[in-house]
């Protein structure tokens, strides 16, 4: 795996480490907008390590989303195609914790925090599969 792609692993372990410790402490905005990003990080990991790259410096959300679910899920068969959605409902609770004034539930904030799990642990393993020997 390259450097750049477990650093971004690295990033997902953390900000799940986040939206855990902020679901058990209350903070469920916060718990889902980590839990986002989370999975966002893994789905970066997850495109550089298949040679998926935006034009600039910078991973666009949009981009991200597109081309993951474009060309990995869909096109490629690299990922499960459970994960389909995923990164798009994420997405849309991370904006509403984020910018709304009304808080999310406690039934939102832990399910988006079990989808991110569940979006990093797959691609951790098909990322650990392409390893060489």
């Amino acid at each position: 795996m390259t450097t750049d792609a477990e650093a971004y692993l690295r990033k997902a372990r953390e900000n799940l480490a986040s939206a855990e410790a902020d679901l058990s402490a209350g903070r469920l905005n916060s718990a889902a907008s980590r839990a986002y990003y989370a999975a966002f990080q893994a789905a970066v990991a997850a495109l550089i390590e298949r040679g998926i790259s935006p034009r600039g410096e910078s991973w666009d959300h949009k981009f991200v989303i597109s081309e993951f679910s474009g060309k990995l899920i869909r096109r490629r068969r690299v990922v499960s195609g459970r994960l389909t959605g995923t990164l798009d409902v994420l997405l849309q609770r991370r904006l509403r914790a984020d910018y709304r004034p009304a808080a999310l539930g406690r039934r939102e904030a832990s399910d988006s925090s079990r989808k991110a799990t569940e979006f990093v642990q797959q691609l951790e393993i098909r990322l650990k599969e392409r390893r060489p020997a």
